[in-house]
């Protein structure tokens, strides 16, 4: 017997049975599917847009973001009695160009073996999602992949913004140190 699809519904089948898929088969132009890093707008709270990141890995290492919600930093991954509770950061705004960049920010262990990032989270160069009211350049000491800008119409009462996303995958990371040149730093999509 073939099954046949219906009004917000279709099926599947092969030899092994059938599926039922419930689908939108015609998604709104507007959205968009997460993916790692995509940086998300979730509030206006008294003249400042709040952010989250969807989780992402630089070298199989979950960043941390501020939460000032709780007032304390927190892996991207977050959860709370098994509930996802991302961390939720503020936009800082550049205030002549209105501009505000979102950063993935990592460095290297401060001893041998000087591995990138650092694994150690109690560490400042542990990877941390940052947000910037300057465009920021790479540091013997940092390195910066720029996730996202977001450009506004007003920085002290925001009412429209525009979110340029550059990064969409998690990301592997390296970097290479020669006598006395600032590192270099290099990603790749994973």
């Amino acid at each position: 017997m073939k099954l046949q699809p219906g009004v917000g519904y279709n099926f599947d089948s092969s030899s092994h049975g059938f599926t039922l898929d419930t689908s939108d088969p015609f998604p709104s132009a507007n959205s968009s599917p997460d993916h790692p890093f995509k940086v998300k707008i979730v509030a206006v709270v008294s003249g400042a847009i709040r952010f989250q990141v969807i989780t992402g890995t630089l070298n199989n290492l979950v960043p941390e973001m501020d939460d000032v919600i709780g007032g304390v930093e927190k892996l991207l991954d977050s959860t709370t009695s098994g509930v996802p509770t991302p961390p939720t950061d503020v936009l800082t705004f550049n205030t002549s160009t209105k501009e505000s960049w979102v950063y993935l920010r990592a460095g290297p262990e401060a001893a041998s073996p000087y591995a990138f990032p650092d694994p150690n989270i109690a560490n400042t160069p542990y990877p941390k999602v940052i947000s910037s009211d300057v465009e920021l350049t790479d540091t013997d000491t940092n390195g910066y992949v720029l996730l996202a800008k977001v450009d506004v119409d007003n920085v002290s009462a925001p009412t429209v913004w525009t979110l340029h996303q550059y990064v969409n995958g998690s990301l592997w990371g390296d970097r290479v140190k020669v006598n006395g040149a600032t590192a270099k730093y290099y990603y790749a999509r994973i």
